[in-house]
């Protein structure tokens, strides 16, 4: 599966990455639910939102410094398609 991204945050921080799945589904084949999984488990699990054509990630603060998290992300259309990705989120020391 596609590395989407591999961003880096402190310790405290609290981001969004947007992944775009444009590029997988035509644009009449909606999102309509993701799946995230998080390998090590994190302290604050990620959470999500949907805005078709992208789901937003959202990664909380608590991660452990020096860390790197592999979060899946696998939307899911009113079709039934699925596309699964990943991001690298590496927790930088304070």
């Amino acid at each position: 599966m596609p590395i989407v991204g591999k961003p880096t945050q402190q310790p405290r921080d609290v981001q969004d990455y947007d992944i775009d799945y444009s590029l997988w589904f035509p644009p009449e084949d909606v999102i309509t639910s993701a799946v995230l999984t998080v390998s090590p488990a994190m302290p604050v699990p990620p959470s999500y939102a949907i805005s078709h054509p992208r789901v937003k990630v959202w990664i909380y603060a608590g991660g452990a410094p020096g860390q790197t998290y592999l979060v899946t992300v696998r939307a899911i259309t009113n079709d039934g398609r699925e596309k699964e990705v990943e991001l690298k989120v590496k927790i930088k020391e304070d």
